[in-house]
Protein backbone atom coordinates (compact mmCIF):
# COMPACT_ATOMS: atom_id res chain seq x y z
CA UNK A 1 0.00 0.00 0.00
CA UNK A 2 1.41 3.38 -1.02
CA UNK A 3 1.67 6.47 1.15
CA UNK A 4 -0.91 9.24 0.90
CA UNK A 5 -0.77 12.97 1.55
CA UNK A 6 -3.57 14.60 3.47
CA UNK A 7 -4.42 18.11 4.66
CA UNK A 8 -6.40 19.20 7.71
CA UNK A 9 -7.09 22.09 10.02
CA UNK A 10 -4.37 20.72 12.30
CA UNK A 11 -1.73 18.02 12.02
CA UNK A 12 -3.88 15.71 14.13
CA UNK A 13 -6.89 16.31 11.89
CA UNK A 14 -4.81 15.54 8.79
CA UNK A 15 -3.44 12.35 10.33
CA UNK A 16 -6.89 11.16 11.37
CA UNK A 17 -8.22 11.77 7.86
CA UNK A 18 -5.32 9.81 6.36
CA UNK A 19 -5.82 6.91 8.78
CA UNK A 20 -9.50 6.76 7.83
CA UNK A 21 -8.63 6.74 4.13
CA UNK A 22 -6.08 3.94 4.64
CA UNK A 23 -8.20 1.95 7.05
CA UNK A 24 -5.21 1.78 9.39
CA UNK A 25 -4.46 2.51 13.04
CA UNK A 26 -1.86 5.01 14.24
CA UNK A 27 0.68 2.33 15.20
CA UNK A 28 0.49 0.82 11.73
CA UNK A 29 1.82 3.88 9.91
CA UNK A 30 4.70 6.35 9.72
CA UNK A 31 3.77 10.04 9.71
CA UNK A 32 5.80 12.80 8.06
CA UNK A 33 4.65 16.37 8.67
CA UNK A 34 5.02 18.29 5.41
CA UNK A 35 3.54 21.57 6.67
CA UNK A 36 2.35 22.83 10.03
CA UNK A 37 -0.95 24.70 10.25
CA UNK A 38 -0.75 28.48 10.34
CA UNK A 39 -3.39 30.52 12.18
CA UNK A 40 -2.76 33.67 10.17
CA UNK A 41 -3.67 37.18 11.26
CA UNK A 42 -6.39 37.17 13.93
CA UNK A 43 -6.80 33.49 13.17
CA UNK A 44 -8.44 34.26 9.83
CA UNK A 45 -6.29 36.03 7.23
CA UNK A 46 -3.48 33.94 5.78
CA UNK A 47 -4.65 30.76 7.50
CA UNK A 48 -3.11 27.61 5.98
CA UNK A 49 -3.85 23.96 6.71
CA UNK A 50 -1.46 21.32 7.94
CA UNK A 51 -0.25 18.68 5.50
CA UNK A 52 1.10 15.22 6.27
CA UNK A 53 2.36 12.20 4.39
CA UNK A 54 1.25 8.91 5.94
CA UNK A 55 2.95 5.65 4.94
CA UNK A 56 1.81 2.20 6.07
CA UNK A 57 4.51 0.27 7.91
CA UNK A 58 5.53 -3.01 6.23
CA UNK A 59 3.56 -5.98 7.55
CA UNK A 60 5.34 -8.97 9.05
CA UNK A 61 5.34 -10.79 5.71
CA UNK A 62 6.92 -7.83 3.92
CA UNK A 63 9.48 -7.41 6.70
CA UNK A 64 10.44 -11.07 6.45
CA UNK A 65 10.77 -10.81 2.67
CA UNK A 66 13.01 -7.76 2.99
CA UNK A 67 15.18 -9.46 5.61
CA UNK A 68 15.64 -12.58 3.50
CA UNK A 69 16.46 -10.54 0.40
CA UNK A 70 19.01 -8.40 2.27
CA UNK A 71 20.79 -11.33 3.94
CA UNK A 72 21.02 -13.34 0.72
CA UNK A 73 22.40 -10.28 -1.09
CA UNK A 74 25.12 -10.03 1.58
CA UNK A 75 25.98 -13.66 0.82
CA UNK A 76 26.71 -12.59 -2.76
CA UNK A 77 23.94 -14.71 -4.25
CA UNK A 78 21.73 -13.20 -6.95
CA UNK A 79 18.18 -14.32 -6.23
CA UNK A 80 14.56 -13.30 -6.52
CA UNK A 81 12.36 -13.93 -3.48
CA UNK A 82 8.58 -13.77 -3.30
CA UNK A 83 5.84 -14.34 -0.77
CA UNK A 84 3.91 -17.40 -1.95
CA UNK A 85 1.47 -17.57 0.96
CA UNK A 86 0.59 -15.21 3.82
CA UNK A 87 -1.38 -17.18 6.40
CA UNK A 88 -2.48 -16.21 9.93
CA UNK A 89 0.18 -18.43 11.52
CA UNK A 90 2.91 -18.55 8.85
CA UNK A 91 4.52 -16.68 5.98
CA UNK A 92 5.85 -18.75 3.07
CA UNK A 93 8.67 -17.33 0.96
CA UNK A 94 10.15 -18.98 -2.11
CA UNK A 95 13.60 -18.13 -3.45
CA UNK A 96 14.52 -18.42 -7.12
CA UNK A 97 17.79 -17.93 -8.99
CA UNK A 98 19.26 -18.53 -12.41
CA UNK A 99 22.38 -19.89 -10.69
CA UNK A 100 22.96 -22.86 -8.39
CA UNK A 101 21.35 -22.40 -4.99
CA UNK A 102 23.46 -25.09 -3.34
CA UNK A 103 25.35 -22.50 -1.27
CA UNK A 104 22.09 -21.05 0.03
CA UNK A 105 20.54 -24.44 0.79
CA UNK A 106 23.62 -25.95 2.41
CA UNK A 107 24.18 -29.55 3.46
CA UNK A 108 20.78 -31.16 4.07
CA UNK A 109 19.22 -27.71 4.02
CA UNK A 110 21.11 -26.48 7.08
CA UNK A 111 21.94 -23.03 5.65
CA UNK A 112 18.38 -22.52 4.46
CA UNK A 113 17.09 -23.55 7.89
CA UNK A 114 19.47 -21.10 9.61
CA UNK A 115 18.33 -18.29 7.31
CA UNK A 116 14.71 -19.19 8.06
CA UNK A 117 15.32 -19.03 11.81
CA UNK A 118 17.15 -15.70 11.55
CA UNK A 119 14.43 -14.16 9.38
CA UNK A 120 11.75 -15.29 11.84
CA UNK A 121 13.63 -13.88 14.84
CA UNK A 122 14.14 -10.47 13.23
CA UNK A 123 10.68 -10.19 11.62
CA UNK A 124 8.90 -11.13 14.86
CA UNK A 125 11.05 -8.93 17.09
CA UNK A 126 8.88 -6.61 19.17
CA UNK A 127 5.69 -8.39 18.16
CA UNK A 128 3.22 -9.52 20.86
CA UNK A 129 3.49 -13.27 21.41
CA UNK A 130 0.03 -13.94 20.00
CA UNK A 131 0.84 -12.19 16.69
CA UNK A 132 4.17 -13.87 15.97
CA UNK A 133 4.27 -16.13 12.93
CA UNK A 134 6.49 -18.83 11.50
CA UNK A 135 8.62 -17.95 8.49
CA UNK A 136 8.95 -20.86 6.06
CA UNK A 137 11.60 -20.59 3.34
CA UNK A 138 11.95 -22.73 0.26
CA UNK A 139 14.44 -22.62 -2.58
CA UNK A 140 13.09 -23.79 -5.93
CA UNK A 141 11.21 -26.75 -4.49
CA UNK A 142 14.00 -28.01 -2.22
CA UNK A 143 11.64 -28.78 0.67
CA UNK A 144 9.38 -30.96 -1.46
CA UNK A 145 12.36 -32.86 -2.88
CA UNK A 146 13.82 -33.34 0.59
CA UNK A 147 10.48 -34.58 1.95
CA UNK A 148 10.18 -37.13 -0.87
CA UNK A 149 13.73 -38.33 -0.17
CA UNK A 150 13.04 -38.67 3.56
CA UNK A 151 9.84 -40.61 2.93
CA UNK A 152 11.77 -42.98 0.67
CA UNK A 153 14.56 -43.36 3.24
CA UNK A 154 12.03 -44.02 6.01
CA UNK A 155 10.27 -46.74 4.04
CA UNK A 156 13.55 -48.41 3.07
CA UNK A 157 14.76 -48.35 6.68
CA UNK A 158 11.43 -49.82 7.82
CA UNK A 159 11.79 -52.71 5.39
CA UNK A 160 15.33 -53.32 6.61
CA UNK A 161 14.13 -53.35 10.23
CA UNK A 162 11.40 -55.86 9.38
CA UNK A 163 13.77 -58.19 7.52
CA UNK A 164 16.52 -58.12 10.13
CA UNK A 165 14.39 -57.87 13.24
CA UNK A 166 16.75 -55.15 14.46
CA UNK A 167 16.52 -51.39 14.78
CA UNK A 168 17.80 -49.02 12.11
CA UNK A 169 19.15 -45.57 13.06
CA UNK A 170 18.97 -42.78 10.52
CA UNK A 171 21.48 -39.95 10.18
CA UNK A 172 21.01 -36.84 12.33
CA UNK A 173 17.89 -34.92 11.34
CA UNK A 174 16.32 -31.56 12.11
CA UNK A 175 13.07 -31.46 14.14
CA UNK A 176 11.05 -30.92 10.94
CA UNK A 177 12.75 -33.85 9.21
CA UNK A 178 12.20 -36.13 12.20
CA UNK A 179 8.50 -35.31 12.09
CA UNK A 180 8.40 -36.26 8.42
CA UNK A 181 9.89 -39.69 9.20
CA UNK A 182 7.54 -40.29 12.14
CA UNK A 183 4.50 -39.36 10.03
CA UNK A 184 5.69 -41.47 7.07
CA UNK A 185 5.71 -44.62 9.21
CA UNK A 186 2.85 -43.82 11.58
CA UNK A 187 0.43 -46.13 9.72
CA UNK A 188 2.85 -49.06 9.42
CA UNK A 189 1.80 -51.55 12.13
CA UNK A 190 5.00 -53.55 11.80
CA UNK A 191 7.43 -50.85 12.89
CA UNK A 192 7.69 -48.14 15.55
CA UNK A 193 9.81 -45.01 15.65
CA UNK A 194 11.32 -42.80 18.29
CA UNK A 195 13.79 -39.94 18.44
CA UNK A 196 17.00 -40.22 20.41
CA UNK A 197 20.08 -38.10 21.03
CA UNK A 198 20.68 -34.41 21.55
CA UNK A 199 20.34 -31.71 18.90
CA UNK A 200 21.96 -31.18 16.51
CA UNK A 201 22.75 -34.91 16.48
CA UNK A 202 19.26 -36.13 17.33
CA UNK A 203 17.86 -38.74 14.96
CA UNK A 204 15.09 -41.29 14.47
CA UNK A 205 15.37 -44.96 15.31
CA UNK A 206 13.08 -47.39 13.47
CA UNK A 207 12.51 -50.78 15.06
CA UNK A 208 10.12 -53.74 14.62
CA UNK A 209 6.88 -53.40 16.56
CA UNK A 210 6.56 -55.73 19.49
CA UNK A 211 10.27 -55.76 20.22
CA UNK A 212 11.92 -54.16 23.23
CA UNK A 213 12.93 -51.25 21.05
CA UNK A 214 16.29 -50.09 19.72
CA UNK A 215 18.96 -52.70 19.87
Amino acid sequence: MESIEQTGRTVDDAVLAALEALGASRDEVEVEVLAQESRGILGILGHSEAKVRVTPKPGLAERALGIVTEIVALMGIDVQAEITDDEPDAVYIDIHSSSDLGLLIGKRGQTLAALQLLAAMIANRGQPADTRRRIVLDAEGYRARRERALNSTARSAAQQAKRSGRSVTLDSLSPRERRIVHVALADDPDVSTRSEGEDPHRSVIIYPSGTAGPG
